[in-house]
């Protein structure tokens, strides 16, 4: 647990160093290699706790088995072929795996809006129920008052 929070912390610096710098300054905005030095052997051990990374990867396998099979029985060229093969992974994993992240925003969404739903029905009918309530007090009211003899004995 306290690794994951120091990983956390350590993109959260990483974040906020980016966001001080100004649009402007060319100096100090992050390169490519300290964007790869920030990857470290548990971010790849950890892997599969990441949503959608499973299904990406297989997609992307399987995509890439595919493509590098079938350009190598076409044209024979083993080089050609990997150079496909890899290619279609990369490509594959990534459609994959934001396709996923999609529908699982999409989703979330939709619960959001089942929820707010739901809350709003339950509120109308407590409002329904107050006024039915209120309702039924004034009725009676009313039928105890027409109950009342229009005189008084003392």
């Amino acid at each position: 647990m306290g690794s994951d929070g120091d990983n956390d912390s350590r993109i959260l610096d990483a974040w906020a160093k980016t966001a001080e710098t100004t649009a402007g300054s060319n100096e100090d905005r992050p390169t490519l290699w300290q964007a790869l030095g920030t990857i470290t052997a548990k971010d790849f051990t950890n892997i599969h706790n990441t949503p959608c990374a499973r299904n990406g990867l297989l997609i992307g396998i399987s995509s890439g088995f595919i493509a590098g099979s079938l350009c190598f029985i076409t044209r024979g060229k083993l080089v050609s072929a990997t150079n496909w093969a890899v290619g279609v992974f990369i490509g594959g994993s990534v459609v994959s795996f934001e396709y996923c992240q999609y529908q699982r925003y999409a989703e979330r969404t939709r619960m959001k809006r089942a929820v707010e739903t739901l809350a709003e029905l339950r509120r109308e009918d407590k409002e329904k129920a107050r006024q039915k309530a209120e309702e039924k007090k004034r009725l009676e009211e009313e039928r105890k008052a027409a109950q009342k003899p229009w005189y008084k004995v003392w």
